[in-house]
């Protein structure tokens, strides 16, 4: 049952966090950004190489983000100008800060979750925000953008 309950590749990665302790405290679209972040190239498929597998999870990644920008307009939000009363808020909801979930990921791959971090998260019935969330999400398409574009050549 561990391939159900707990499988790999959401669960063996440097950080030593499981992804679903930290995305059960997003919105969906974001929750399911980050999952397919965090797996790009652990999960395996039969008839793809690792490499074609984490593309494809980097392009249902980007397909959560446009989603999210789309409804993120309509959503009651509370925006945070400070990174530092973000961080501290996905400590106190998850139990861990930004940078430990984010660490040991390739380096387009952990910015884009760093940022994916401030987006989204449910704390008290309530949808917190960085303030600068449009920009976080051109960040985030354009790191996921390039590393498609360098697993490709």
């Amino acid at each position: 049952m561990e391939h159900v309950n707990h499988p790999k590749h959401y669960n063996s990665h440097p950080n030593g966090i499981e992804c679903i302790d930290i995305i059960r405290h997003y919105v969906c679209d974001i929750a399911n950004a980050i999952k397919y972040l965090w797996r790009a190239g652990l999960k395996p498929e039969m008839g793809k190489d690792d490499v074609e597998k984490e593309i494809e999870d980097l392009k249902k990644d980007l397909w959560y983000i446009e989603d999210y920008r789309k409804q993120i307009l309509h959503l009651p939000k509370t925006c945070f100008k400070s990174p530092l009363l973000m961080d501290k808020l996905v400590a106190k909801v998850t139990g861990h800060t930004i940078d430990e979930i984010s660490k040991g990921y390739e380096s387009n791959v952990g910015t884009a979750i760093n940022f994916l971090l401030g987006l989204g998260i449910i704390c008290n019935g309530r949808v917190y925000v960085s303030d600068d969330w449009e920009m976080s999400l051109y960040t985030i398409t354009s790191r996921i953008q390039q590393r498609i574009a360098d697993l490709e050549h």
